[in-house]
């Protein structure tokens, strides 16, 4: 359980780092483009989103689960070899698809011929992501977290030096100039991570061992592909529902809200990138220690996001207007506690996906987990929206749509593992953040900031009396930041 800790928390240093220069230059290219030029940009990069999401077929979290119980290194790189093979049996023809039909697509579907060239880009650029999140399963699969975290902090550093020079100088389309050129640096960097300590063991699959590795393989990724399209849809169901009926401006908003609170996923994504491997084996070895370190885990890593989630929110307004530099997105304000809400739940799905569906196998129902949140999003928003609004309706969909989603996990999991991870202790603190965040949209600055500190205890507390954040773990990370800085 430390170990998982520590690697958790490691992890979680080097996301927040990550995500620190991703809010810096998500907030420059805002600056730099109009509102309009920013809506057309997060209406190609959903569209191109939305299809290129076929390419993954769940193929890196099940690489990443054969690769940790690898025998050897040269079965480490067969594994590579055959995951890969078959991501660009699907990844080539979509991207030749979104080339050709570019012009279509922009012109006939939502009448923008502005995006045809962007879209040619993603899919040439397609073709170069494709392999990232295979070499990526290597290096978490092997459990050489230490070059996993320091990549990710250094990729972002130069993420940023290619995307705000070329946005700077060709507007839209520079954007996805720099989304190719920021793919193919990424997938050289992560290819010589990945290989240079097993250099010695590159041997290709035989027939029979493609044959073996693609049953071992498939029992699992197809599930995970069919959640990761629901996923992608459910996130982008927003924008490309808006863009049928709505201008640049209304995407806009919704995309930025989305944007903002969708960082708190940076928490989740620190966990799943440490729990797949780590729990996955326990699985195997304790059933009765897996749930332990699962459920004391899993509560550590709630009250974390729910503490930023409730700031994040609190403070919205004033973050975006100094990084944003001006009130722009004034609109966006309102959407922000629902958006915000959805993406915790969100991130509570995410995490029992990687750390019980996938250890445990139980591929239908993490399928039917997503489904619903897909499906009670759209039906939400198709009810609502002539009585709320576009805007408003589609983001408390979102929201409706996740809670509804993990009800149906909560049950499913006691139904099937004999456990519960989410309670009544879950749903007060989950309720007490929501609220306070929402105050903060529409309070005066004056009156949040003498509340802040009251504020701030309140949350503290509420953590700590059902004990899921202690005094320990505090003492637990300050003796782990000075072993790190001795």
């Amino acid at each position: 359980m430390r170990d998982l800790g520590k690697w958790q928390f490691i992890s979680f240093v080097s996301r927040a780092v990550a995500m620190v220069i991703g809010i810096v230059q998500s907030f420059v290219i805002i600056r730099i483009l109009t509102v309009s030029e920013w809506g057309l940009v997060q209406l190609a990069v959903s569209i191109g989103g939305a299809l290129g999401i076929y390419q993954h077929l769940g193929l890196a979290s099940a690489s990443t689960r054969e690769i940790s119980s690898a025998k050897n290194d040269s079965e480490i790189f067969k594994i590579f070899v055959t995951s890969l093979f078959i991501r660009y049996v699907v990844t080539l023809p979509i991207a030749f698809l979104l080339f050709i039909f570019a012009g279509k697509i922009a012109n006939d579907l939502y009448s923008h011929p502005e995006l045809t060239l962007p879209l040619k880009i993603y899919a040439v650029s397609l073709v170069f992501q494709g392999m990232q999140s295979i070499t990526n399963s290597v290096i978490s699969g092997t459990k050489r977290f230490r070059q996993l975290f320091s990549y990710q902090v250094i990729i972002a550093f130069i993420s940023l030096l290619i995307y705000i020079p070329l946005i700077y100088k060709f507007r839209i389309d520079g954007y996805f100039y720099a989304f190719m050129l920021f793919n193919i640096v990424n997938s050289v960097i992560l290819g010589i991570i990945a290989f240079a300590p097993i250099k010695g063991s590159l041997k290709i699959p035989t027939k029979k061992d493609f044959t073996r590795l693609l049953k071992e393989i498939f029992s699992i990724s197809l599930g995970i592909y069919l959640v990761k399209i629901l996923t992608t849809n459910w996130e982008k169901l927003g924008p490309n529902m808006l863009g049928l009926y709505n201008s640049p401006e209304v995407i806009a908003m919704f995309s930025f809200a989305v944007l903002y609170s969708k960082k708190i996923l940076s928490i989740s994504d620190s966990v799943t990138d440490v729990s797949l491997p780590v729990l996955s084996e326990k699985f195997t070895q304790d059933i009765s220690e897996f749930k332990n370190t699962f459920v004391k885990n899993f509560d550590k890593v709630f009250s974390l996001i729910i503490l930023a989630a409730t700031y994040a929110a609190y403070w919205a307004p004033e973050i975006i207007e100094i990084v944003v530099g001006g009130d722009k997105y004034q609109g966006a304000y309102v959407l922000i506690p629902p958006i915000l809400l959805a993406f915790v739940v969100y991130s509570l799905l995410d995490i029992a996906k990687s750390s019980i569906l996938i250890p445990a196998k139980l591929t239908k129902h993490m399928v039917a987990s997503f489904f619903v949140l897909l499906l009670v999003t759209g039906i939400a928003f198709a009810l609502s929206n002539s009585y709320f609004g576009y805007l408003t309706s589609m983001s408390w969909a979102m929201a409706v749509g996740g809670i509804t989603a993990l009800i149906y996990l909560v049950f499913m999991v006691k139904r099937k593992l004999n456990f519960i991870f989410f309670g009544i202790d879950h749903i007060v603190l989950l309720f007490q953040s929501f609220v306070i965040g929402w105050a903060g949209i529409h309070s005066m600055l004056l009156l949040k900031a003498l509340a802040f500190v009251p504020l701030l205890v309140l949350s503290l507390y509420a953590v700590k009396i059902p004990g899921y954040f202690v005094f320990n773990d505090i003492i637990f990370i300050k003796k782990f930041v000075k072993a790190k800085n001795d």
